[in-house]
């Protein structure tokens, strides 16, 4: 069996933590849901039936299709024994748990309104470990994605490691001198990437979403946002329609009133904001208490998110020519 791990949202600005970690739990909501009709029937018919009890939520675009794909994989893709990881944002620590039962409906404390209703059973291997602390490969993957259930099984062994007590440092163990290669490298790039102006970031930007397998259009120009059709089978922004907004600012975040502001003229679209010299902590905060679990994405991103596609070559031959890099 191939060795799997997830990550869970347990509410809005884990609202529903208190409740899952008393009695050791984690879980969904969609309690209108019959667990049959997710166990029996296939995905397009739990699709249908989310439409049907939750007509409100579904009508804005891809929400039907996102929650019934995050269900179907916490009964059917999650198994006993696999890793589970979620965020306490109160608390700002992260919870590594094991899966120890199959899936099942609650039928206890029914007038508790916590909404957790298609739960699992899990153990706690160790304590909670610090956001701060939390090995940062896997922070992004943890953070970023505005869902409720999906798969983050490339992190396993990473994972496994900081379940049995190994510290980041040991699990990341390169030899010295490589990392400190690998970092000078990234240093290196991103220095050069200096010489880009915002025109030259959103014609990167748009290369790193076609890379990805995305339509791209309206680059550039006075619109408020980039207009990207992105309808993924791979990488990290998922399947469905992102509207992106880059800003390069020399030395200035990005604040939360201006995604705000991003936010109310792209309607139900996801966002993803690019922002080369990053965001401000309130902004990031904004962001991961935004929203509710299966609605819209939004995904913060920042220069160095960009250093592994940079160095892989696949852009824009002006750009190349702009940074020198030896690709």
């Amino acid at each position: 069996m191939a060795e799997r791990a997830w990550a869970i949202k347990l509410g809005s600005g884990g609202i529903c933590v208190d409740f899952c970690e008393k009695r050791r739990v984690v879980g969904l909501g969609w309690p209108k849901i019959d667990p049959e009709v997710i166990k029996k029937e296939d995905w397009g018919v739990l699709k249908t039936a989310l439409r049907k009890n939750y007509p409100d939520y579904c009508s804005s675009s891809g929400a039907a299709g996102r929650s019934a794909g995050q269900l179907w994989s916490f009964y059917h893709e999650c198994s006993v024994g696999d890793y589970m990881l979620y965020y306490d944002p109160p608390r700002k620590h992260v919870r590594i748990c094991r899966v120890v039962s199959d899936p099942m409906y609650r039928d206890f404390e029914t007038n508790d309104e916590t909404d957790i209703w298609h739960y699992r059973k899990v153990e706690y291997p160790i304590d909670p470990i610090p956001i701060l602390d939390f090995y940062g490969a896997l922070k992004g993957s943890l953070l970023g994605p505005r869902m409720s259930f999906w798969d983050i099984s490339w992190g396993y062994e990473t994972i496994e490691g900081l379940a049995n007590k190994v510290s980041p440092e040991e699990i990341a163990a390169a030899e010295p001198e490589l990392e400190a290669a690998y970092q000078n490298l990234q240093k290196i790039v991103m220095d050069r990437c200096m010489v880009l102006n915002e025109k030259d970031w959103e014609t990167l930007v748009a290369e790193y979403f076609r890379a990805q397998g995305a339509e791209v259009g309206k680059v550039g120009g006075n619109q408020p946002v980039i207009d990207a059709e992105a309808r993924f089978d791979r990488g990290e922004l998922g399947f469905d329609i992102w509207r992106v907004q880059v800003k390069r600012r020399q030395d200035s975040k990005v604040d939360w009133p201006e995604i705000e502001d991003i936010l109310e003229k792209i309607g139900d679209a996801n966002l993803c904001f690019v922002s080369v010299f990053g965001f401000t902590e309130e902004a990031r905060e904004r962001v991961e208490s935004e929203g509710e679990p299966g609605s819209r994405q939004i995904r913060l991103l920042e220069k160095e998110d960009f250093f592994r596609f940079i160095i892989t070559g696949r852009m824009d031959e002006k750009l190349k020519r702009r940074i020198k890099v030896p690709f």
